[in-house]
This record gives structure tokens, sequence and C-alpha cells, in this order.
């Protein structure tokens, strides 16, 4: 049996002979909590359910889906569901400890609360935005092979590579959702807020740049307004990353202590952000 040994730098694995910091250690671990939360696999489920009930009551024989088929299904879930489904699981698992009154057991662990924080933020990365990565590239090929989707064009490569941005944005902002409002209740209210405000910037249409700050990727090729056309999906990409950053940063500034070196980042990711949504547009 393979023996572990967590010290506050580093996780020495006897058999492997494995040095790792403990911080990236556990942020595997969170991703393993986050992918195997009840709310992806009650998704998975009702998906297929949803799709047997739907084959059965049209009287189709099952059958391999089309090219077409895996691309269309695959970006709508990345883009409609994928990143509330991280979300509300980051929350969750961000949240474990205080709803089970188990906060204080943290305490004995090599890692302060500014670790496990960052280690949720890895387990953001490693886990559902790795997900999206590999679904984003599996898109890549299709879209290759693909002239016409629903009459449409396929996504270009600057609106792929927002995909993993957008779960990974949704993610990290569940964890600081769960982070800063310690209280039941916190969850449906930062989804409110992601899904409202996202509706509301995306609907100001008529300025025809307002939708471009909204932390979601506008699928050019897919949809025939006017916005859609006015800016540039690589400076967007860019700018979704950098909302990522300051999510991350705002969860790491829930502690006091070394608060100082993360505000100087704060600064410069924010600065940096800024810049990328006036290039954007």
């Amino acid at each position: 049996m393979t023996t572990d040994v967590l010290t506050a730098g580093s996780v020495t694995t006897r058999t492997a002979r494995v040095r790792l910091p403990a911080v990236v250690v556990l942020g595997w671990r969170e991703a393993r909590r986050i992918l195997t939360s009840p709310v992806f696999v009650v998704m998975a489920l009702l998906l297929v359910a949803t799709s047997g009930i739907a084959s059965v009551d049209g009287g189709l024989a099952p059958r391999w889906p089309s090219g077409e088929s895996w691309y269309v299904a695959i970006s709508f879930f990345v883009l409609l569901y994928a990143g509330l489904l991280t979300y509300a699981a980051a929350h969750l698992v961000a949240s474990s400890a205080r709803r089970t009154h188990a906060d204080r057991l943290h305490e004995a662990t090599p890692l302060g609360a500014r670790g496990r924080s960052g280690a949720l933020c890895l387990g953001v990365l490693f886990g559902p935005a790795a997900v999206a990565l590999g679904l984003t590239i599996v898109l890549a090929f299709l879209g290759a092979d693909l002239v016409i989707v629903e009459n449409e064009g396929a996504l270009g490569g600057a609106e792929l590579a927002q995909l993993p941005l957008l779960v990974l944005g949704a993610g990290l902002f569940g964890v600081m959702t769960a982070t800063w409002l310690r209280f039941p209740g916190s969850l449906p209210l930062g989804l409110l807020t992601l899904v409202f405000g996202t509706a509301w910037l995306v609907g100001e249409q008529s300025g025809s740049t307002v939708p471009w700050f909204a932390p979601y990727t506008s699928a050019e090729s897919w949809l025939d307004t006017a916005w859609t056309y006015a800016g540039s999906h690589a400076w967007h990409a860019v700018y979704l990353l950098g909302l990522c950053g300051l999510a991350c940063c705002a969860t790491m500034l829930r502690e006091r202590t070394g608060r100082r070196r993360w505000v100087l980042v704060t600064v410069v990711v924010l600065a940096a952000t800024v810049v990328a949504g006036a290039a954007q547009v």
C-alpha cells in the first residue's frame, strides 16, 4: 500500500518518490471532489434518461450520432450547461467544511486557509476546466471536417478558446462566492447573479458593444446579431481569462495575512483585464 506523507512544503509518495507542493496535491483531490459532485452525477443521469425517453417517444431506433450531431451537442452543453454545473459543484465543495461544521478540523492541516483556497482554485482548473478543454479539442477535430453546422459556420479558433475559460470562470466564481458569502442561500444568490447579470449584459444590444463585457462567449458563427461582429473574439478570450484571474484574486484576498501581496497581484490583473476589455471592442 502506498503511504503518503503530507508536509507544509511538499508531498512525498514512498513508492513513486514524487515530490509536489502540498497545494497542488490538494488541488488534484479537490478536482476529483468537484467532478464527482452530485450536481454532475444527477445531470449525467438526467441527460441519459431524457435522451432515452426522446428516442422511445419519437420511435427512433438507437444509432450512432453523426459528427455534426456530436458537434452541436458538445458545443451547446459547454456553452449553456457546463459553466452553471461547475459553479454549483465548486460552490458545494468550497462550502462543504462550513456546512458540515468541520472548519476547525482544517486548522490542524499544514496548509492555511489561503492555501486551501488556492487548492480549490486549482481543483477547478484541474477538473472541470481540463474536461472542457478536452471537449474543446474534440470540437476542433469535428469542426475541421464540417462545412455547415445547422446552416451556420463552425466555431472559429478564438471562439473555441473561450469555452474552457467559461467553465473555469464559473467554477472560480463559485469558489469566490462560497468563500465570501458564508451563509445559507449563497449558492442560489450567486447563481441568479451570474445568470441574470449575463442576460442583462447580452440583452443590451442597443450600444452594440455592451454584450462583449459579459462573462460569456458570443458565438459569432451561430448568432445573427450585429454586436457579435463588432469586436475581437481573441481579445474577448483574454478578457475572460482576466475575469478568471480576478475571481481567484478575490478568493485569496479573503484572508488578512499576506493580503498586501495579493492586492498588488489584483491591481496587475485588473489592469490587464481593463486593457483586454477595451481592446475587444
